[in-house]
């Protein structure tokens, strides 16, 4: 397995092959946003590739402010027929290796309490033990956003988990991606 950063190409590639289809249409971004991000070396995406017949297993799209220390894990999923097969870890644990100058890694997982029934909670709770299996700490950081309850993780790589520092690095990542506006009316965190 090689994790390489996507180029502009492949970036669309994921995008329209398996981000569209990963994630409800609500929570996705469109394509020229991210890829104008990326020009601009605040959206960085990589892929964790097959080593013999170069086929994607899992991706991550990630998010950097640009004053701030952190990257937010705006995308992450193992491709439809790869899921199950450790692929997603194997691109978690290689990722801070290929960035041993970033701080951590930030991710939002919904809140667990919010799940609409038993079946949705449990969902919930698996996503924040895997992320946990993987190195990320649970801090005590929450918001919603864009009307959704998040609980935060984080992974340290550079930086410890502390919760003053989280958010921070969340506020400067948020008002990296959004208008002013956008911001004040659709991120509201708490510690």
């Amino acid at each position: 397995m090689i994790i390489k950063q996507l180029t502009s190409h492949e970036i669309s590639e994921v995008y329209h092959h398996h981000l569209k289809y990963d994630f409800p249409d609500n929570e996705l971004k469109p394509l020229f946003v991210m890829k104008n991000l990326a020009k601009r070396d605040l959206y960085l995406c990589y892929g964790l590739f097959d080593s013999t017949d170069n086929t994607l297993k899992a991706y991550a799209f990630l998010a950097r402010a640009q004053r701030g220390a952190s990257l937010l894990l705006d995308y992450f999923a193992a491709v439809a027929d790869a899921r199950g097969m450790g692929y997603g870890s194997q691109l978690l644990q290689g990722l801070s290796g290929k960035m041993p100058d970033t701080a951590g890694i930030l991710a939002e997982v919904e809140h667990v309490a919010d799940g609409k029934d038993p079946a949705e909670r449990q969902t919930r709770q698996r996503r924040i033990d895997f992320y946990c299996r993987n190195g990320f700490v649970r801090s005590r950081v929450h918001g919603v956003i864009f009307g959704v309850h998040y609980d935060i993780v984080y992974l340290p790589i550079q930086h410890a988990a502390d919760d003053p520092f989280i958010q921070s690095e969340l506020v400067e990542l948020y008002r990296t991606m959004l208008p002013k506006f956008m911001f004040e009316a659709n991120v509201h965190l708490i510690s």
